[in-house]
Formats: structure tokens, C-alpha cells, sequence
């Protein structure tokens, strides 16, 4: 056997290289083709006139506008109200003071679209010697985090509450909730 005698030339080799590269990514694709993700969203999908008019809807929308002393901004575009039903009758079992009971009295001293920023209002609040709590609720297709102070037994209570608020600079208003 002659050992200055090659096999194969460079050629072949990269043709090789190029077919079982090729051979690869075709099976990894195949592979994430077939693969379930699991971001994919199962429900019927929104039409682009959808999006369109949930984008428009929430554009100016301002989660503390019920805190403000402005009144709140007209929608450019006017919906025709949608039939409420009638309010019932208030009956003599929803004015005793047992009813009461089950009622108490928030201060909320914001609302904010991200949990950094009501965090950072209640670190405010903390500074000034006042507790108060981050809820997380959602509130026309948005997650809105609310900073309240309290609970608080009475409206009287909550009002006081209100005013030392006030005083120390913070914009506030009483919210009444169920328990």
C-alpha cells in the first residue's frame, strides 16, 4: 500500500457535510412542526375590526380618573347603552344595621397598570406612616392594581382616614365594598 495515495478528495467532503447538514435541520424542523406549543391560543381567534376597537376603547383609558376632581372623559365614540336592569326596590332587611355589617370602607389612594408602580405608591404610603395593600383586580380586559388603605368599620372612619391622606398629600377617595 502507498502512503502518499489519498482517498476521497475535499469535494466529496463537503458535499457530504452540506447533505447531512442539510439532513439535520430538516429533522429539527420537522420536530418543531410537530411539537405542541404551548403559547398557542385555544379559543376562537379575535377578528383584526376587534382588536381594532379594543385598542381604540382602552387608548385613553385611566384607571385614576374616579380620583381626580376632573370629570371623566367623554369616548370619541358613542355606543348606544345597553339596557340595565331595574334596580330593586330597597327593602327595610337592606337598611338594618346587621346589613350594614356586612359592609366596609376602603381608602384608595390609586390605581396603576403595573404592580412596580402601586408598589411604589404603598412604599409612599409606608414612609408617611400609613399601611396600605396592592389588589390586584381586572377591570375591562386589564389587570389594574389597586392601592387602598383600610379596611375601615364605618364611613366615618374611612373619612377620617381620608382627610389625614389628604393632609399628608396624597389624592384619595372612601370606596365602599362587600365583605
Amino acid at each position: 500500500m502507498n502512503p502518499n495515495k489519498q482517498r476521497g478528495s475535499t469535494t466529496i467532503g463537503v458535499i457530504l457535510g452540506v447533505l447531512i447538514g442539510l439532513g439535520v435541520a430538516l429533522g429539527v424542523a420537522v420536530y418543531v412542526m410537530k411539537v405542541p406549543t404551548p403559547f398557542n391560543s385555544k379559543s376562537t381567534s379575535r377578528t383584526p375590526a376587534q382588536d381594532a376597537a379594543e385598542a381604540k376603547k382602552n387608548k385613553d383609558w385611566d384607571p385614576n380618573a374616579a380620583l381626580s376632581n376632573k370629570p371623566a372623559a367623554k369616548p370619541t365614540d358613542t355606543v348606544a347603552p345597553t339596557a340595565q336592569p331595574a334596580a330593586p326596590a330597597a327593602s327595610p332587611i337592606l337598611a338594618s344595621p346587621a346589613a350594614d355589617a356586612a359592609i366596609e370602607y376602603y381608602v384608595q389612594v390609586g390605581a396603576f397598570r403595573s404592580n412596580d408602580e402601586a408598589q411604589a405608591l404603598r412604599g409612599k404610603l409606608a414612609l408617611s406612616n400609613f399601611e396600605g395593600k396592592v389588589i390586584e383586580r381586572e377591570q375591562a380586559g386589564q389587570k389594574v392594581f389597586r392601592v387602598r388603605v383600610g379596611p375601615f368599620a364605618n364611613q366615618a372612619a374611612g373619612d377620617k382616614a381620608k382627610a389625614s391622606l389628604d393632609t399628608a398629600g396624597f389624592d384619595t377617595m372612601v370606596i365602599r365594598a362587600q365583605r
